[in-house]
This record gives C-alpha cells, structure tokens and sequence, in this order.
C-alpha cells in the first residue's frame, strides 16, 4: 500500500475531477442549543465562546469572510466550512439564504456544514435535499464517542441513538456525513476507542475527523482542567492510540483531521498539541516504522 491513510485531500480531488480543494472557515451567526438555553447554557464542556469558528474574521459579514479567505489564497477551488457553533440551528429561510451565498462564487464547489445530530429535523432536510440539486453536500456531525458516559461528561446533551436517527435522515438525501471523534476522553479506555471506532465501520460514513482533548479557555473544561480532576494524553500516547484507530477503520472511510488545533491565544493544553506539523510526522514516521495502514486490522480480522 502506498499511503498510509485515506487522505481529505484524496477524498477532496475524488469529489471534484482531480482539483485540490481548500476549505473556507466561516462563522454565519448560528447559535447552538447547548448554549442558548433550550438544552444548556454552558455548552459542550470543550468548545470556546466562538463555537470553534474562525477567530481573525469572525465579525466580518458572511460575504466578506469569504471575500478575504479567497482574496488570500487566489487561483483555488473551494468548499464553504459552515464551522462556528450549529449550522442547521435557526429558520429554514435563514440556513437558505445564508447557505446559497456560495451561488455567488463560482469558485465555491460545495458546502461542508458543522452541526449536532439533534438539529436535523424535516424542514432542514428537505432544505439540504434541496442544496444537493445544485451543489456538493457534506455534514459534519459532532459525535466524539459512541458511548452515552462519555458524551455526559462532554455535556453534549445528545445522545448515541440521536446520532444514528441523524445518519439514517442525511442519508436519505445521499448527503455525504462526516463524523468528528476525540480521543482521550477521560473514562474511556482503548477497548472504548476501538469500540467508537467498529461502529464507524458498520455505519460507513464518508469521513472522520479525529483530534484529542484538548484544553481552550473560557471553556468549562479549562476550568476543570485547572482544578486537577482530568488528565491529558502525551503525544505519545495519543499517537499510539490514533494508529490504533486508523488501524482499525475500514480503507475507504476518509480521515479529514489527525490532530486539533486552535490559534494560541484560545489554546491552553496540552501544548504537544500546538505543533500540528511535529504530531502529523511523528504518526507518520511511526506508522513507518511499524509497516502498518489504514484498515490492516479491519482487513486482517476479514471484517466487511
């Protein structure tokens, strides 16, 4: 096998006839339910007051958000990362019209759109049907672990079955999921990741995103993380737990990301993780020096 990994820039170029695609960060003002109240108000115990959307245009108009990401890589094709907070949370007319802003850039080839799995309703995906027609279509779902445990003290507020009610409605719209894990969720064990991991092999979605906890501030994690009642992965358990699930997930299922980041003035631990470039070749290099894959477990265990 040549590559290590089925690669998002693979997964990209398969999509749209060999070009290289980059992704454009957006924040469209979208609240969420775990933070406006109808679930909770603190949020999911890891996400930073701007929902993990972009932090240096973050008060710039839709429109000029992308306006200056292409105005800064030129000459590109692009897919819009709906990204900040739950972007199929608010009216309908509101996720069209702020979702067809991208009919405006004929260099925009597709929609990626960030939410939680307990805000796909009816109307939304009739909308998302819809979109289809016209242009590529992906979901990326916010699960972090198949485990209710864990997705409680995460205070996700959603649960397992909600995700999978979730994955059954985008797929009658043959709409690409993209599902988004940590690892190193305190509780979990390695049979627990492996175990995340076989469920992403029976519901085959598109892709994954993978990165491990990892502490912002002005997060509730952060202030749990400063009272000593969690601790994080080394880099190099975090590698060896990551070829493990690489190891395991079925070859044809995309790896969008390897590892988190954040811009540092947001990020607080573990900083290991602050070096994306040092993670991604340190996995690489030892991927290397084990002869090991993408699905050479799932292939050797003859799973299908």
């Amino acid at each position: 096998m040549n590559e290590l990994y089925y690669s998002a820039d693979r997964y990209w170029r398969e999509r749209f006839a060999g070009q290289k695609i980059l992704k454009i960060p957006l924040n469209a003002g979208f609240s969420c339910p775990n933070k406006d109240g109808t679930l909770s108000t603190s949020g999911c115990i890891f996400c930073d007051p701007l929902g993990a959307g972009p932090l240096q245009t973050n008060s710039l108009t839709l429109e000029k958000q992308i306006v200056c990401f292409i105005a800064a890589h030129p000459g590109k094709k692009y897919v819009a990362y709906f990204q900040a907070h739950s972007n199929t949370y608010a009216p309908v007319a509101e996720l069209k019209k702020k979702f067809s802003a991208i009919f405006s850039f004929p260099d925009i080839l597709g929609l990626s759109i960030g939410t939680r799995p307990d805000t796909i309703n009816k109307d939304v995906l009739a909308l998302l049907g819809q979109l289809r027609q016209r242009t590529y279509v992906a979901v990326e779902l916010g699960l972090q672990s198949v485990h209710d445990r864990s997705l409680r003290f995460l205070n996700r507020n959603h649960s397992y079955a909600q995700f999978l009610t979730a994955c059954d409605q985008l797929r009658s719209q043959r709409i690409d999921i993209i599902v988004h894990l940590i690892l190193g969720i305190p509780g979990e064990k390695p049979e627990d990741v492996w175990a995340t991991v076989a469920e992403m092999n029976r519901l085959q979605p598109a892709g994954i995103k993978v990165h491990p906890l990892h502490v912002l501030r002005e997060t509730p994690l952060f202030e749990i993380y400063q009272q000593g009642k969690i601790t994080l992965l080394t880099k190099e358990e975090y590698i060896a737990l990551l070829i493990g699930v690489i190891e395991r997930l079925r070859p044809e299922i995309a790896i969008h990301r390897l590892t988190g980041e954040r811009e540092r003035q947001l990020f607080h631990a573990p900083k290991w993780a602050l070096n994306k470039w040092d993670v991604l070749h340190s996995l690489h290099r030892k991927m290397k020096e084990k002869a090991t894959h993408q699905g050479r477990l799932f292939l050797a265990a003859g799973a299908r």
